[in-house]
């Protein structure tokens, strides 16, 4: 399992190693694509968890994962769920996961704006 640091704002997405995440900006799987939607592909390198931590944030209203061929494939692991709404919870901050039992799938992380300007976000993501 690798851990990786991510860092983005709204026009910006950082990784602090390895490659098995990539940005999808404001694009994703399903077109679902808009203004107010950043995303970030994960590619698991074996089965395991995949878990995403946000733990400071500002201008991102939801979060959630999902397996990119198949919108609702897949379970949380034991912790965890597949939707987290980061302003309903009032701390900045949430978490998600999705159990990886076919390590040819990719997913995607969609994260929902609350608009176009003082967006940032800082957090890690477990990477089987």
């Amino acid at each position: 399992m690798a851990t990786r640091t991510i860092k983005g704002t709204l026009d910006t997405f950082q990784v602090n190693a390895g490659s098995e995440i990539t940005y999808l900006g404001n694009t994703s799987a399903g077109s679902t694509g808009g203004l107010n939607i950043r995303a970030f592909r994960v590619n698991p390198g074996s089965t395991g968890d995949i878990t995403v931590t946000l733990t400071s944030t500002s201008g991102i209203d939801t979060m959630e994962i999902f397996q990119e061929d198949s919108y609702t494939a897949g379970s949380a692991p034991t912790g965890y769920k597949k939707f987290s709404n980061i302003v309903q919870a009032g701390k900045g901050k949430g978490a998600v996961g999705v159990t990886v039992t076919d390590a040819s799938k990719n997913y995607v992380v969609l994260l929902r704006l609350d608009g176009y300007s003082e967006v940032q976000y800082t957090g890690s993501v477990v990477v089987p």
